[in-house]
């Protein structure tokens, strides 16, 4: 099946269970151009003449590509009708086994996701964020628009909190929604919209479908756990089959002495709900259920984005989540249960959040010298304030997971992704840790430890049997960048060929090997004088830019 006809199923179940709870949603016409939108080419763009010049079924107001296909996701310069992998930039489309899929996502999995680094203020990395994502965070509102979130009523949510909200989030709305018109046609408000409809999206779905509605096939598995071996925190993402394919990884480095952190979630969004900072704070978000005084109030991912940006111990983050309700305010239409660590010292928690109320529960030992915690979507019975509610997949998977953390000597990486590849006896279903439901599946795997992230996409034990190893980042590297890549970026050109001169010729001989121990050991202070000295920074690039040319023509 074609991945743009995988993504058409999705979108149609989520309408489908939408309409079984709100049989008013047919009649909606979002953009108020007359045309009602399950016949409108373009939801969330007034266009009464439906005018579609290249055919392929999006009205040109809002038809972001031209040929087949609304967006190019990937970025690659091929509609994504047409492109083999839309979500793995593969200009060349080249596809070794001839099965229809890029080289770059073999049997339908992509190999990995777009990473990009972002740094200045908080509404100059919304900004970069927009102007580099705009298809996926175009695509995003289009999938909520779907669900019967609106503009108007994200807006309102947002009215109702403005005076909560963090500065850091407004500034990026603000930002994303200038990013936004710069590289699109959209006008300013259309911008806005956008970028308020996604921000709110999850929460108004959640108060749209009712606290255990459209959500409650998904879920996701998380644990942590801390031994000899080391400290590592895990989690299993769940959600609609082929949202593999609309991740991202981005680190964000503000420059108002705020900490710099890494995440994994789609660009659209302004929350955070995997992230690690450079004060050692990891954190992971799972759907809480049942929610059942739900109110609008502070999105809890919102709060974790506050928490990545200020926290530097676990007391710290937990009381950033407390300070909403000693302020006389509440969380929103989403439950979660967020676990936390704190690497430094391997400290943890997992708290469970309604609306109105929040429960911390600290490691507990699983076994002598081995510290745990872990967690699926329900609360507690005697916190869910519904002690009769039954979630089957969550408490399936719950007690899956507790039958296999205790099982095992060693609790190292391998352990870690023994437990996360479950899949029984060897078929993945709905309620194994590497999950394949009739709805929801496993879609984004990750491994946080104090120094690096460790990701998979799709089912992990299929993205592990196909590519073998897992995507790694090395996240000491990014927040203690060499030179090279403090100038020209982690994953740019100039940093690549250097690498290669590294690992090719220079660690070849002893004399070379010295040079690269001098570099690594200098590097440190070189980043901090081009932070703070200006011309210092110039001279170094200006040097560098001269030597760059050279290097790759002896390279050839």
């Amino acid at each position: 099946m074609k991945h743009w006809l995988s993504t058409l199923l999705m979108v149609i179940s989520f309408i489908f269970i939408l309409l079984c709870s709100n049989p008013h949603h047919a009649s909606t016409d979002t953009d108020g151009d007359g045309i009602e939108d399950e016949t409108d080419n373009c939801l969330l763009v007034s266009n009464q003449d439906q005018q579609d010049s290249d055919g392929d079924g999006t009205g040109d107001a809002c038809d972001f590509c031209e040929g087949n296909g609304q967006y190019d996701l990937d970025g690659d310069g091929i509609c994504d009708k047409d492109d083999n992998c839309f979500s793995v930039p593969n200009p060349d489309q080249e596809d070794s086994d001839g099965d229809g899929y890029g080289d770059v996502c073999t049997n339908k999995v992509p190999l990995y996701s777009p990473f990009n680094s972002f740094k200045g203020s908080y509404e100059e990395i919304g900004r970069q964020i927009a102007r580099i994502y705009p298809h996926l965070i175009l695509w995003l509102s289009d999938v909520f628009t779907m669900l019967g979130v609106t503009p108007e009523s994200a807006q309102d949510y947002y009215n109702t909190i403005e005076t909560i909200m963090p500065e850091s989030i407004k500034a990026y709305m603000q930002g994303m929604a200038q990013g936004l018109t710069e590289v699109t046609p959209l006008t300013p408000e259309s911008a806005w919209d956008i970028v308020v409809l996604n921000s709110f999206a999850i929460e108004e779905v959640n108060r749209i479908t009712g606290t255990t509605g459209a959500l409650t096939p998904f879920g996701c598995t998380a644990f942590a756990v801390s031994s000899a071996a080391g400290t590592f925190l895990c989690h299993n993402t769940d959600g609609q089959k082929t949202t593999e394919h609309y991740n991202t990884v981005m680190f964000i480095e503000p420059n108002n002495g705020d900490n710099s952190y890494i995440h994994l979630f789609p660009p659209g969004f302004v929350d955070v709900g995997l992230g690690l900072n450079n004060k050692g704070i990891g954190i992971t978000y799972n759907l809480g259920l049942p929610n059942v005084t739900a109110t609008r109030g502070m999105p809890v991912l919102f709060m974790v984005r506050k928490v990545m940006e200020k926290a530097s111990t676990l007391n710290e983050a937990i009381n950033y989540f407390q300070s909403v309700f000693d302020s006389g305010n509440n969380y929103g239409t989403s439950g979660a249960i967020m676990l936390m660590v704190d690497f430094k010292d391997s400290t943890m928690a997992k708290l469970q959040i309604r609306s109105d109320d929040m429960r911390v529960t600290y490691g507990e030992e699983l076994k002598p010298g081995v510290t745990y915690v872990a967690t699926t979507n329900h609360f507690d019975a005697d916190f869910s304030g519904d002690p009769d509610y039954y979630y089957e997949s969550s408490f399936l998977r719950l007690e899956r997971l507790m039958e296999l953390l205790p099982q095992f000597e060693t609790y190292d990486l391998n352990t870690c992704w023994t437990i996360l590849t479950d899949h029984g006896d060897g078929e993945a279903d709905n309620n194994t840790i590497s999950r394949n439901g009739p709805l929801a599946a496993t879609t984004v795997t990750n491994i946080f430890t104090a120094d690096m992230v460790y990701y998979t996409l799709g089912r992990p034990h299929e993205y592990l049997e196909l590519y073998e190893e897992p995507i790694t980042i090395d996240f000491g590297e990014l927040i203690n960048p060499c030179a090279v890549e403090e100038l020209y970026g982690a994953y740019s050109n100039e940093a690549k060929l250097l690498r290669v001169l590294r690992d090719h010729v220079l660690s070849t001989t002893p004399e070379g090997q010295e040079i690269v121990r001098l570099y690594y050991q200098l590097s440190p202070e070189i980043v901090t004088l081009m932070r703070t000295d200006g011309t210092f920074k110039e001279r170094v690039k200006a040097l560098l830019d001269g030597i760059l040319p050279i290097v790759g023509g002896t390279l050839q």
